[in-house]
């Protein structure tokens, strides 16, 4: 399976609540703490909560070097930029929407006038 099959599956209720008990083994065990770290950072990544899994990802780093946390740093860099540019997309879209709207109210408002002279 790869990444993007891994971290693109439905995420059911489970998934949250698995990050959280995640999220408290990592402060109260310390001897699992390298692990639950990387569960951590690849379950965020699974919700899309990118900013966190980056941050367990650098965190991890900061214990030891690891290829395959590397590459899940990378592919949530990206998933993120990605969603990043898809929000500017939104947003250009929706403001060329408001802009034809008012362009053509503009344009029915200017025609009345001649209309009415």
């Amino acid at each position: 399976m790869t990444m993007d099959e891994l971290l693109n599956e439905v995420v059911p209720q489970e998934d949250l609540e698995g990050i959280m008990i995640l999220e408290e083994l990592a402060r109260t065990h310390p001897d699992g703490r390298r692990d639950y770290i990387y569960y951590l950072a690849f379950g965020n990544a699974r919700i899309k909560e990118y900013t966190s899994g980056l941050k367990y990802c650098r965190a991890f780093l900061d214990i030891e070097s690891n290829d395959q946390v590397r590459s899940l740093e990378q592919y949530i860099q990206k998933q993120s930029d990605l969603e990043v540019a898809k929000g500017m997309a939104v947003a250009g879209g929706a403001a060329l929407v408001l802009g034809g709207i008012l362009g053509l109210g503009i344009a029915m408002a200017r025609n009345k006038q001649k209309r009415e002279k």
